[in-house]
């Protein structure tokens, strides 16, 4: 090969590679530092006992007219028994809920009332419609369980979650790590032993449960320091 057409190639190659580092390199840039400013985001609320983002990668915040309703009746303190605080859905999450799953399902069970191109769009999936119906409803009424079935109660001592009114877990305070907001509706709290909780943001009373569960990572720090 002459000089010629080793320029000539080296010429074709820069000229296809060229456009895509001018369109793509500062979008690239633009996503490596985005991930790192959320990564030190994250650090820096584990390490000032804060709350921060649960993870590198989760859920969008329910947008603010929603989150505004789910928020009725969270204030105030938490239902009490003897020596625990009672967490549990509020009465605004519990209308958003019902509402959304009773928009969605009338639109299952009465295409006349959906939107123009919803059962077109179901129809150009590779399954069944009546499949497809089945499954939304599932998860709706999955939705609805999940959120009707939370309870978490709390001493000073211990966290126990209650989820889909079946599956129960302990957490002892003393391991709690860090917490996190994952969102759209969850609080996320790392046990170390013990694993993750998962609280619903939008009960009746999370706002002195949060300033516990805080209080109670500095404490734990303070121990272990």
């Amino acid at each position: 090969m002459n000089m010629a057409v080793a320029f000539d190639v080296i010429f074709r190659t820069i000229s296809l590679v060229l456009p895509f580092a001018v369109i793509f390199g500062p979008m690239a840039y633009f996503g490596w530092w985005k991930a790192r400013r959320r990564r030190q985001i994250i650090d820096l609320h584990r390490d000032q006992g804060t709350i921060g983002p649960a993870a590198f990668f989760q859920g969008q915040p329910l947008p603010r007219h929603y989150d505004a309703v789910a928020r009725i009746g969270t204030g105030g303190p938490a239902p009490m028994t003897l020596n625990e605080r009672i967490l549990k859905a509020s009465v605004g999450v519990r209308f958003f809920v019902l509402g959304l799953a009773a928009v969605i399902g009338t639109f299952v069970f009465r295409p006349d009332l959906a939107p123009n191109g919803f059962h077109e769009a179901m129809e150009e999936l590779p399954v069944s419609v009546s499949y497809l119906h089945w499954a939304i409803l599932f998860f709706l009424g999955n939705g609805v369980l999940y959120i009707f079935g939370f309870e978490a109660r709390y001493d000073r001592d211990v966290l126990i979650v209650t989820r889909m009114m079946f599956v129960r877990r302990e957490y002892l305070w003393r391991n709690l790590d860090w917490i996190g907001d994952d969102g759209a509706y969850e609080l996320v709290l790392k046990f170390e032993p013990g694993g993750k909780a998962k609280v619903l943001k939008h009960s009746v009373g999370i706002g002195e449960f949060k300033e516990f569960a805080q209080e109670q990572i500095r404490k734990n720090r303070t121990h272990r320091a």
